[in-house]
């Protein structure tokens, strides 16, 4: 924008709002600032400004906010609930890595900060609290990084991505040796499992033939003694 296209949006403004003066000096000012805003953009978000019932006259900082919101990309333009909505639907119907790439940016960043599995199972009303507060803490940064010009932008930020879960969960893989000294370890306690268990059915066997000795004694004694005394009276006859 040129200074003299700056004066012609300042006098555009002081006719819609009362009080607001013009001069050289904010022109040259507001030129300056708006330098990589062209000027129907910028009558554009005055419209924008004065359909919305802005009760001020607006300050440069809100013409490029205003430009931010009229041409920030449509998942940029959630609000925090229908965020927590996105985030609560994804997460219940997909896993982590799928879920991830169906999420909107900022939504996306606040389910890295606050994790998958919180969101998950979580308590619903805690989590949703501190996510409507992350996520509008992650938009007001995005906005003020775009109202800036290119020159006064920061350098992007980006969250590294987290690690892939191991089936171990975090304990680090056994080295060859001592998978085998686990291995031979196993096979011991098994070994003698099966030796106790095998000494363990012998035993009753072993019992039972005792108490059949035990048990056929009388019975010998019995029989023996009958003998005998069939004996003695065969020889009475």
């Amino acid at each position: 924008m040129r200074k003299n296209e700056a004066t012609r949006l300042l006098a555009v403004i002081a006719e819609t709002w009362r009080g607001f003066e013009v001069s050289q000096g904010k022109a040259a000012i507001w030129s300056e600032m708006l330098a990589d805003v062209p000027l129907d953009l910028a009558l554009r978000t005055v419209k924008y400004l004065i359909a919305c019932g802005t009760p001020f006259p607006p300050s440069i900082s809100e013409i490029r906010k205003a430009i931010v919101e009229m041409s920030a990309p449509l998942e940029y333009q959630i609000d925090a609930l229908q965020a927590w909505l996105e985030a609560s639907l994804v997460t219940e119907g997909y896993c982590e890595e799928e879920g991830m790439e169906k999420l909107s940016p900022l939504t996306r960043e606040v389910v890295r900060a606050l994790g998958w599995e919180t969101i998950r199972e979580g308590d619903p009303e805690v989590v949703r609290g501190h996510f409507l507060k992350f996520f509008e803490m992650a938009r007001e940064r995005w906005f003020k990084e775009q109202m800036l010009p290119l020159e006064l932008r920061p350098p992007p930020f980006e969250l590294p991505e987290p690690p892939k879960r191991s089936p171990t969960r975090g304990i680090p893989p056994l080295s060859e040796e001592e998978v085998q000294e686990k291995r031979r370890r196993y096979l011991e306690v098994i070994g003698t499992l099966l030796k106790n268990l095998e000494k363990g059915a012998k035993a009753p066997e072993e019992k039972g033939t005792e108490t059949g000795d035990q048990e056929g004694c009388p019975g010998e004694f019995k029989e023996s003694s009958t003998l005998e005394e069939y004996e003695i009276f065969s020889e009475g006859d």
